[in-house]
């Protein structure tokens, strides 16, 4: 053996090792949806098509966003003829590894646009088991060499936007929440076999776009979902309803992130004081009476937060839901609010909303994107570039600056090495400081639309255009 090749082999090694201990970014978002890496790489300050590129390569349209496990990134795309696919990327060179097609057994309605709205969840993994969601498909999971491990049919769903919230994965169980404006439900499936272990219904909650986050309360863990009007806990082990906080808007985007002493921040901004389609008692009557006696019973209604509500509220005490008791629950349920809420762990009782909500910020709430947490400060990316800066314990503004992409921002910002990226359908892409100063680094035009968050791992960045797919790090 040569020492040329006894050199190669070690640095191979090496780059191999390194890719490996790189800190995954296996879901939408990255660890638990927070957007922030803590990796300790150093990230460029500028990019653009032509400045940091390590590689990029041509890709079909998409708006799901990169996910990384080690030497692969996971995306999903629409081809020609509506073909959605899966696609594993070598994050060294982006060369294609393995693509699969998904069985499609019928089409959603959506608006069409952008170019690619079919494969907007994004993907999630552990590792060994990749977990794909196309409403038009359901959930699909495949292993590390694209073989087809399990495939459960959901869908298609009614809802004018598709289904756009993608699936996580938690304590062997993949966790996905469809709210639509029929049929909404939060559901775990057995990452191994695909098996329901539990079903949450979500009948009181109209469309809304955000994926779930995994809350860790001491040794107990939520899953936490933002809905029409409220955010809801549920146990990860049950699917129980464990409570809920007040707050939240007619239609949720932004995903949940948590900072310090296990705070938990949601942002929802959407026109309109009341949710949508809301079933009067005859309809709920009709839709749910399994015995057609013209009642709803305990039985009859399925697990879910109605049925918690329902219990505690069952005012008559006679095992059955009345119109009065029906109104009851909804004027709880309130009207609903645009706002960023601090939410503070703990506390006892279904509604937690006086003994947990810590502030409510109603100032420069961004509609869809999702906020970032780091050294106790959020930060927020409203449309038209309007950033702002958010102090964690209080919700006191400490800054808001206009940038200098002025578009909608569709994807979330992340955060790496005291850096923001941020990105919007104008395919602008500005990088910030991560300090209440909100410096601007540099702007970049990329000259199409740019709808996926970034993501990042193992000092590189990785950004989706609506035809390729770049990845940048420090060129020396």
């Amino acid at each position: 053996m040569t020492s040329r090749f006894v050199f190669s082999f070690i640095l191979s090694g090496l780059v191999f090792s390194a890719m490996v201990s790189a800190e995954p970014w296996p879901q939408f978002r990255g660890p638990n949806a927070s957007g922030v890496s803590l990796e300790k790489h150093a990230l460029p300050a500028a990019i653009a098509p032509d400045k940091n590129v390590l590689w990029s390569r041509t890709i079909p349209p998409g708006v799901s966003s990169p996910v990384i496990f080690g030497q692969r990134m996971y995306l999903t795309a629409e081809r020609e003829n509506k073909q959605l696919v899966t696609m594993a990327i070598n994050t060294v060179d982006g060369q294609i590894v393995w693509e699969q097609l998904a069985p499609i057994h019928q089409l959603e309605k959506t608006d069409r646009k952008p170019k690619g709205r079919l494969a907007t969840p994004s993907a999630a993994t552990d590792g060994e088991r990749i977990v794909v969601f196309f409403g038009s498909s359901g959930l699909l999971c495949y292993d590390t060499a694209g073989k087809l491990i399990w495939h459960r049919k959901l869908g298609p769903f009614e809802d004018r936007r598709g289904a756009t919230s993608s699936p996580i994965i938690a304590d062997g169980k993949v966790i996905l929440v469809e709210d639509h404006e029929t049929g909404s439900f939060l559901a775990a499936f057995d990452l191994q076999t695909g098996k329901t272990v539990w079903h949450a219904d979500r009948m009181l909650f109209n469309r809304s776009y955000n994926t779930p986050v995994v809350w860790k309360q001491g040794n107990q863990q939520f899953v936490v979902v933002a809905g029409s009007g409220l955010l809801t806990a549920y146990n990860l082990q049950t699917g129980k309803p464990s409570f809920f906080v007040q707050g939240t808007s007619g239609v949720a985007n932004p995903t949940a992130v948590i900072g310090s002493n296990d705070t938990l921040f949601v942002s929802s901004a959407n026109p309109g004081p009341k949710r949508e389609y809301q079933l009067e008692f005859a309809e709920l009557v009709s839709a749910r009476d399994k015995n057609k006696d013209g009642q709803i019973k305990a039985d009859e209604l399925p697990m879910g937060l109605f049925q918690s509500l329902w219990q505690s509220l069952d005012s008559e005490q006679d095992g059955l839901l009345s119109a009065t008791e029906y109104v009851s629950i909804q004027q709880l349920m309130g009207t609903c609010t645009n706002g960023m809420m601090a939410v503070k762990p703990g506390g006892k009782g279904l509604d937690r909303t006086e003994t947990n909500l810590l502030w409510h910020e109603k100032k420069s709430i961004p509609r869809t994107s999702s906020p970032v947490y780091y050294q106790g400060r959020l930060y927020l990316v409203n449309d038209g570039g309007l950033l702002a800066c958010l102090d964690a314990e209080t919700g006191r503004q400490l800054k808001t600056v206009r940038g200098p992409a002025r578009g909608k921002y569709f994807g979330s910002a992340v955060l790496g090495d005291d850096k923001i990226y941020c990105a919007n359908d104008r395919g602008e892409v500005t990088v910030i400081s991560a300090d209440p100063e909100l410096k601007v680094l540099s702007f970049a035009q990329f000259e199409e639309p740019i709808y996926p968050s970034p993501a990042i791992s193992n000092g590189r960045l990785y950004l989706r255009t609506e035809s390729r797919l770049f990845c940048f790090g420090e060129v020396k």
